[in-house]
């Protein structure tokens, strides 16, 4: 199914690298497809309050502290990965590198928005970054520049001179001014995903080549 597929959406929660199937299925996804062909929806559950919870999740996550609902379950994927990859530590660091870099990108989009933003919803995933010894995988995130993406991003529409027709000079009669409108979602969606694809993903690679037996 992954195979057959162009993109994977992974509705991802908290929760989520607690379960070793569910990570053994991202593992394959990975195996399978370029990151940037993976997205995530986390939108809807990243809050101030969930933060913490997802750091955590991605910090300490190892395949000794994921639960199976089923123990046995825990032979069989332990051996799955063992075919597959050179190491359990070579796993978990794919696994952590590709879900820090995966939500980064989904908060820069929500970043680009303010300077504040920025800060408290994608600023800690390059601090994770650091703190689990992924030197260039966090310089690759500190490129971001989601802010002045949206601001390239932005439509503008012509309209007459604020100080209307009435007031105005004979120069400034029928003069234009650029009002923004809004921001164009596919083009700073664009950007944001030009910058992970040409900077971020290529690292993500070079892990998951380095994780896999070949």
């Amino acid at each position: 199914f992954i195979r057959r597929s162009e993109n994977v959406c992974v509705i991802l929660t908290w929760t989520y690298m607690e379960r070793l199937w569910c990570v053994y299925e991202w593992a394959c996804m990975l195996k399978d497809k370029a990151p940037e062909r993976c997205f995530l929806q986390i939108e809807t559950f990243m809050n101030e309050q969930t933060l913490p919870l997802y750091l955590d999740c991605i910090r300490y996550f190892s395949i000794k502290r994921a639960r199976c609902f089923l123990e046995s379950d825990r032979e069989i994927l332990t051996n799955k990965i063992d075919s597959t990859y050179v190491s359990h530590e070579a796993f978990e660091t794919l696994v952590k590198a590709t879900a820090v870099a995966l939500i980064a990108r989904s908060m820069a989009f929500r970043g680009g928005r303010s300077r504040s933003l920025h800060n408290t919803f994608f600023t800690p995933w390059a601090d994770l970054a650091v703190e689990l010894g992924f030197g260039e995988l966090a310089a690759a995130l500190q490129t971001c520049s989601a802010s002045e993406w949206r601001q390239a991003a932005a439509v503008r529409s012509p309209s007459k001179h604020d100080g209307g027709l009435m007031n105005a000079t004979a120069s400034d009669v029928g003069q234009k001014v650029a009002r923004v409108q809004g921001v164009s979602a596919k083009e700073y969606h664009g950007h944001i995903n030009h910058w992970f694809n040409s900077s971020v993903s290529p690292l993500l690679g070079k892990i998951r080549l380095e994780a896999l037996i070949t």
